[in-house]
């Protein structure tokens, strides 16, 4: 940032160095005239060196914005009816408050010069901004140049650094024989065109950090929201079709009720086949030679039981004659006689 503006600053001085210098000139005239005129009331020429301090911000800013070459009457912007009492005002508070800051003991100047970078913006702000009221614009100020005082101060330190550099350069370029004479009439022309320019330089470098710094906050406070993430095509949704008219619903007719099936005859359990059992031969050692195998005795079988057989009875049916083939029968199985 601090690059950008030395060139920037550079080049707008480069443009009409004369006519700036010209004006400025006639700014520090006016203020030594105010001193002198105003010896008895010491307070009237501070007022008029801040308003021409003011209107000095105000030349500076424009030749930075605009770029075109800077008018006279622009050096009276400030002693208009409706703005002077609105930026005296300003102006003095600013300075009051830095007085007081600086009176704080052993770091007084250390805080001084914090607030004089805080404040930096206060001409501006009273000059373009008459919605703002005097107090508070050094408020304003203060937030606007958050963050950016270190800069600031870096970008004043370089250019000092810049001079105290050359001077020392041309210090020993000097003390060389016979060559050191032109030297030294450089470093006097150097001289007289530093500080010819330079307050030029400062001057516009401050209204470029003004401006730099407003264009990054109404960057900054759009914010842009990150790209969104590119939608799915959706597929068109088809209009809902009206649907049919819902029948009414028909009575359902009474089931009939389901005939259990037929009780299962009961199963008359099947005795299980014995299988007959075969004991295994056991073997023992014997104590000596070959092993005894002693195996099961056989178990004796019974005879089968010889079928009882009936002797036919000699008692016959007294009507027909038949045998009664069924001892102790009542009735004859032929004609149902009643047997004796």
């Amino acid at each position: 940032m601090v690059s950008s503006i030395y060139k920037k600053t550079f080049s707008v001085l480069m443009k009409r160095p004369f006519r700036l210098w010209g004006i400025s000139l006639l700014a520090e005239f006016l203020c030594l005239v105010a001193y002198a005129g105003f010896i008895g009331v010491p307070a009237a020429a501070f007022c008029a060196a801040l308003l021409l301090s003011a209107s000095m911000s105000m030349i500076f800013l424009n030749s930075y914005r605009t770029g075109l070459e800077p008018k006279t009457s622009y050096l009276f912007a400030s002693f208009k009816k409706d703005r002077i009492l609105r930026v005296l005002g300003g102006m003095a508070w600013m300075q009051l408050w830095i007085f007081l800051w600086s009176l704080i003991p052993i770091v007084g100047i250390v805080f001084g010069i914090i607030r004089m970078y805080e404040y930096r913006f206060v001409p501006y702000i009273l000059m373009t901004r008459d919605d703002v009221k005097p107090t508070d614009a050094i408020k304003i100020s203060k937030q606007e140049t958050m963050g950016y005082k270190g800069k600031m101060f870096g970008a004043d330190i370089l250019l000092g650094a810049v001079y105290l550099g050359v001077f020392l350069v041309f210090t020993l370029l000097g003390e060389i024989p016979y060559l050191g004479v032109l030297f030294r009439i450089l470093w006097v022309l150097i001289a007289i065109a530093y500080g010819l320019l330079a307050p030029l330089f400062s001057g516009i470098m401050h209204a470029a950090f003004y401006v730099e710094i407003q264009n990054r906050r109404a960057a900054g406070s759009w914010h842009p929201a990150a790209p969104a993430r590119p939608d799915w095509p959706t597929p068109p949704v088809q209009p809902v079709q009206p649907s049919a008219p819902v029948q009414p619903e028909r009575p359902i007719p009474p089931t009939q009720p389901v005939q259990s099936a037929a009780p299962e005859q009961p199963v008359c359990p099947v005795p299980p086949v014995v299988q007959p059992s075969f004991t295994e031969a056991v073997t023992q050692p014997a104590s000596q030679g070959a092993p005894v195998v002693f195996s099961p005795e056989p178990e004796p079988q019974q005879p089968p039981e010889e079928p009882v057989q009936t002797q036919p009875s000699d008692l016959r049916c007294p009507r027909c004659g038949a045998a009664v083939k069924i001892p102790g029968a009542m009735f004859c199985t032929i004609c149902g006689e009643r047997l004796k």
